[in-house]
């Protein structure tokens, strides 16, 4: 339940190399949608009689071979409901069951608690994705919703709800409970967030590499604002583990069998 165009360069990328090459091909993991790696698509298309247009959709994944440890969690902030109800729906349509939160205390910690329920045990979890607001690149909302359309009023009640939603100022707290999924993640595991402008703000970045020590994965996030649910729209930031790159992260994969 993702889409990838020929072009990309991210550990999406690296992930369909992965699944690629269980398929029986022999590429080279990159994290770089480069001319075999299109190639290697196609011809996957071709042998399962899909639509052979080099872009890793819905109906592309479904064929993959993803065993038992390719599994992908979607979590969609509901509180919003002009944002929430929608990316819900594109998420069923395109084959999810994502876990709807919204609007509650504690949303973190029943996030936590609803996808380690989900993904199925250790080293099961290839891609989380949480559809929420970004609050103009200060929060990863998790169940809070619409932050930023409030009075200042309404705003400040909703700050005080910091365990439903990621920040930088409240992430020490929250370490107890969000170091629970480190274990949950396959090894080319990702975890992405789909608000608006959260790759802007340099305590944001910081805070992005901060869970990408903490889950061990490359952690993305869209620069500008972001529309669709199964990809960003424009720029990427992604933290590494470690202050990685997507060439070394990418290159663990290499001659190994996932």
């Amino acid at each position: 339940m993702i889409l990838v165009r020929p072009g990309e360069h991210s550990p999406r990328v690296a992930l369909i190399q992965i699944l690629l090459n269980r398929a029986g091909n022999a590429l080279k993991v990159d994290g770089v949608f480069g001319p075999k790696t299109r190639a290697a698509v196609v011809e996957f298309q071709q042998s399962h009689r899909l639509a052979q247009d080099a872009v890793v959709g819905p109906q592309t994944w479904r064929h993959f071979p993803l065993g038992n440890n390719t599994t992908v969690v979607d979590v969609v902030d509901i509180g919003d409901p002009s944002v929430g109800g929608s990316a819900v729906e594109q998420l069923r349509t395109a084959g999810g069951n994502p876990i709807e939160l919204g609007l509650m205390c504690a949303g973190v910690e029943q996030m936590v608690g609803a996808v380690m329920s989900r993904c199925g045990g250790a080293g099961k979890l290839a891609l989380l994705r949480i559809t929420g607001h970004g609050n103009l690149g200060r929060w990863m909302t998790v169940s809070v919703g619409d932050v930023v359309d409030l009075s200042r009023r309404d705003y400040k009640v909703w700050a005080t709800e910091y365990h439903s939603y990621i920040d930088w100022g409240h992430i020490d707290q929250l370490v107890p409970t969000l170091s629970r999924l480190r274990g949950c993640f396959a090894p080319y595991g990702i975890m992405e967030h789909g608000g608006c402008s959260l790759g802007s703000k340099a305590t944001t970045r910081q805070l992005m590499h901060r869970l990408a020590d903490l889950w061990r994965v490359p952690v993305s996030v869209g620069v500008g604002i972001q529309i669709s649910i199964l990809k960003f729209d424009g720029q990427v930031f992604t933290a590494y583990p470690g202050s990685g790159s997507l060439a070394n992260w990418s290159q663990r994969f290499r001659g190994t069998s996932l």
